[in-house]
């Protein structure tokens, strides 16, 4: 088995079973999580993975971790109830945090469980239901037999364009156009069409069952923390994952632990987001009953900094909602080029309208996949919104307006390497405060943690895209210019290929900018070591321009005969010490 995957074992309150698995070391937990629900799943009965509750099999016993052990203890155990003074695993956590099985796990050769799995069962949790809630199921006739997949076919919206914001309420809060059997009859009456037909449809019931029963026998103290709050939300989110995953639309969510402050506004990122395919759709921000609403909502559109087309595309609004305990509202937060601001398109409490809240997250299911498949989007960023991309020698995280770059101290480079690359981000930081459009990133900010680490946030945000024959000129001249400056600066790029070179879209025109300095260094101080056609040679301004001429050679299309001149030039530099950026920009000018 490879050093980056293990093995664990896995058992399943309730039924007993036990099971092993294979995973990534570095994976987060939700990966797991998916991995065990398409272990447990039937042809009959899908599992959703957000439905399962991983605990830590293991209790820390000074330096080790005693796992659980032993066939009959396992099995008590395992029909027993949740024994809840095993470490929870979240979600967002990463398997390798130190808190669950860290950086140097290794699976024990004796059979123990590694991992506790609670299935929620709606069984275990209900209760008698008095005469006058139940519906009289003997008296009706059940017209309609229905699967998860089967009530797209039911609520798949027909619309060629996206409602605008004030019709959204409407639309969120329409009643469902079919009945189910509920454990309250009540809210069954104002969720559902009167006049729709009577199915069953049990994972549907299961998870408004579930909803149902938290908010009348789980409800918090007012004192409950955010997190505490979490659960009803994602009791309510379960019913359109659920939906989209039989649809076989594959989003990705996530959630942040708040920071000490008992926010994340300080981490920049939204309590909750929604996205398919790096669009992002839905962000939420949550707080407990002791905040006002009002700053929920506020947090929305303060960590958006501004409307970006790399993270929205071309919708005309995302959704958001911001909580306090049980008050939720939902927002549209609109296309703009100034600041974003935030809609209020509902407003209630997801105890005392339970029928509402039920409404709105089953009907979200079909507003948000409807959102994405209408937009045109052409951006694609390699990086996933607010997911960090990370190897051992750095993190880079998509965020609003900017990209967070972390570089980590390694074992080969250490505290040496951080002292260069601070200088490098420091020189940019510098030139970004005193010149015009140098076509390089913008050091929003940089600091060096208590650990070593070297946190820069760089913006504009680009992807990668090659130019076009019409562009070439113009993608030149914007890489010639970058070279100018940051060659005026000292430093040679030491890294210029195709994935460092990004296209900056904006509402007027886009540009073409040079990022990654991490192989920058002054001339003539370091010997190419690194992926490069020179390697082995000692790393000057001209091997950029040598690297640059590569690119153009590598385009799918026949270049003029001016600019077929200028590659030769930028491909010969290496054995032309006197030609610079500013020497090959200016013939560039003078030649087109």
């Amino acid at each position: 088995m490879a050093e980056e995957s293990m093995k664990l074992r896995c058992g399943v309150y309730g039924e007993g079973s036990v099971f092993s698995l294979e995973i990534e070391r570095n994976a987060d937990v939700e990966v797991l999580q998916e991995k065990i629900a398409g272990i447990l799943s039937t042809e009959q009965h899908t599992v959703p993975p957000k439905l399962l509750t991983l605990y830590m099999a293991g209790k820390k016993e000074g330096e080790r971790t005693k796992w659980l052990s032993g066939g009959k203890n396992v099995d008590d155990l395992l029909q027993g109830d949740v024994d809840h003074t095993y470490q929870k695993m979240f979600s967002w956590w990463k398997l390798n945090k130190k808190e669950l099985f860290g950086p140097s796990f290794t699976p024990a050769d004796e059979e123990v469980i590694h991992v506790l799995v609670d299935k929620f069962d709606v069984k275990r949790q209900r209760v008698e239901h008095s005469t006058s809630d139940k519906f009289d199921v003997k008296r009706q006739r059940v017209e309609h037999s229905t699967s998860l997949a089967e009530l797209w076919e039911h609520s798949e919206l027909q619309l060629a364009v996206l409602p605008a914001p004030h019709q959204l309420a409407e639309l969120l809060q329409k009643p469902l156009p079919f009945r189910l059997t509920l454990r309250d009859s009540v809210v069954a009456n104002r969720v559902f069409s009167p006049n729709g037909p009577l199915i069953t449809c049990p994972d549907l019931t299961l998870w408004m069952d579930h909803f149902l029963v938290l908010s009348v026998f789980r409800r918090p103290e007012a004192t409950a923390s955010n997190t505490y709050w979490q659960c009803y939300y994602n009791a309510l989110l379960l019913i359109p994952i659920s939906l989209w995953h039989e649809k076989g639309f594959l989003v990705r969510e996530h959630r942040y632990l708040a920071d000490e402050t008992g926010t994340t506004s300080l981490r920049k990122r939204p309590d909750y987001i929604l996205q398919y395919k790096g669009l992002l759709l839905m962000r939420g921000e949550e707080m407990s009953s002791l905040e006002p609403i009002a700053k929920a909502r506020a947090e929305l559109t303060t960590k958006m900094y501004r409307w970006n087309v790399m993270l929205y595309g071309d919708l005309p609004y995302i959704l958001g909602y911001a909580t306090s305990g049980s008050d939720l509202q939902v927002v549209a937060i609109e296309r703009s080029d100034g600041p974003c601001r935030a809609t209020v398109i509902l407003d209630f409490n997801i105890f005392e309208d339970k029928a509402g809240a039920l409404k709105v997250f089953y009907n979200l299911a079909f507003l948000l996949h409807k959102m994405a498949k209408l937009t045109k989007r052409s951006y694609a960023c390699d990086l996933v919104p607010f997911v960090p991309d990370e190897n051992e020698k750095r993190k880079i995280v998509l965020l609003d307006g900017f990209i967070e770059r972390t570089i980590q101290r390694t074992q080969s480079g250490g505290e040496m390497d951080v002292e260069r690359l601070k200088s490098v981000y420091e020189t940019l930081q510098g030139l970004d405060e005193s010149s015009p459009v140098t076509h390089l990133q913008t050091v929003e900010k940089l600091s060096v943690k208590r650990d070593g680490r070297l946190v820069v946030e760089l913006s504009p945000i680009g992807y990668l895209r090659l130019p076009t024959i019409d562009e070439l000129s113009e993608w030149l001249r914007h890489m010639l210019t970058a070279l100018k400056y940051w060659h005026g600066c000292g430093y040679c790029h030491g890294d210029i290929r195709w994935r460092n070179i990004v296209l900056v879209p904006t509402s007027g025109f886009s540009y073409w900018v040079l990022i990654d300095m991490d192989e920058s260094r002054q001339p003539n101080t370091t010997t190419i070591r690194w992926n490069h056609r020179y390697h082995g040679h000692k790393l000057r301004f001209q091997h950029d321009l040598c690297q640059l001429g590569q690119l153009m050679g590598e385009l799918p299309f026949e270049l003029s005969h001016d600019l077929t001149t200028m590659q030769a030039m930028l491909q010969s530099a290496v054995d032309t010490p006197e030609l610079t950026a500013e020497v090959a920009l200016a013939t560039l000018e003078a030649r087109i």
